[in-house]
């Protein structure tokens, strides 16, 4: 295992600004550095997510030691847990397709959100929720990507279109050997648009 450092540009929203914050990444080149999801238990994925440009939330994922077994086949537990909330989110590869459970619905569909067959600009239905379609695109493949100062490889870009009554359109980077990294997006709410982001503070990969 190995200890990568990157820096943080925290960009100020508000009337003062905070200097940049170096955090510290654990990540290896084991079993796992050629996943889009490393699954080995006891690895964390910590973001910092910004609603509207001003709503800024901290939550970590943390891979369980249990799985489960859901519509025939068996998914890895991960627990999420932010400033006031926890909660469970469950992930299944299947080759290089990765699934994933939509717990804040009452169906709880899995949703198909990786597909890294797929070429630049080929779509697939991830899934239906009641009245919401997701539609997913390979947006990018990219070699080398830089976030932070910290440098990123083979990393896959993926547009989420998501309609109905709450549209989502969203670019999100996966990492190999590393997972999500960043998400940008734009969702409607109540007529107005409003923008979500998503950014990798921290991960420490066993």
């Amino acid at each position: 295992m190995k200890t990568l450092y990157f820096f943080l540009l925290f960009v100020c929203t508000l009337a003062s600004c905070k200097k940049a914050k170096v955090e510290s990444v654990n990540t290896n080149n084991s079993r796992d550095s050629l996943t889009y999801q490393p699954k080995v238990p006891g690895s964390t994925w910590t973001y910092r997510r910004t609603v509207g440009g001003i709503d800024n939330t901290t939550y970590t994922y943390t891979r369980l030691s249990a799985d489960t077994t859901a519509y025939g086949f068996v998914f890895n537990i991960f627990s999420s847990t932010d400033n006031t909330n926890s909660g469970n989110q469950y992930i299944r590869q299947e080759g290089g397709k990765y699934y994933s459970i939509l717990t804040a619905s009452t169906n709880k569909p899995a949703l198909l959100i990786l597909d890294t067959a797929k070429n630049i600009n080929e779509s697939w239905l991830g899934g239906v929720n009641g009245s919401d379609t997701y539609t997913f695109t390979m947006k990018q493949k990219i070699n080398t990507y830089i976030l932070d100062n910290f440098t990123f490889k083979n990393v896959l870009v993926v547009h989420l279109d998501r309609t109905g009554p709450n549209p989502l359109s969203a670019d999100t980077y996966y990492a190999q050997g590393v997972g999500q990294v960043k998400s940008d997006g734009t969702t409607n709410v109540s007529g107005f648009n409003v923008s979500v982001n998503v950014k990798l503070i921290s991960v420490d990969l066993k």
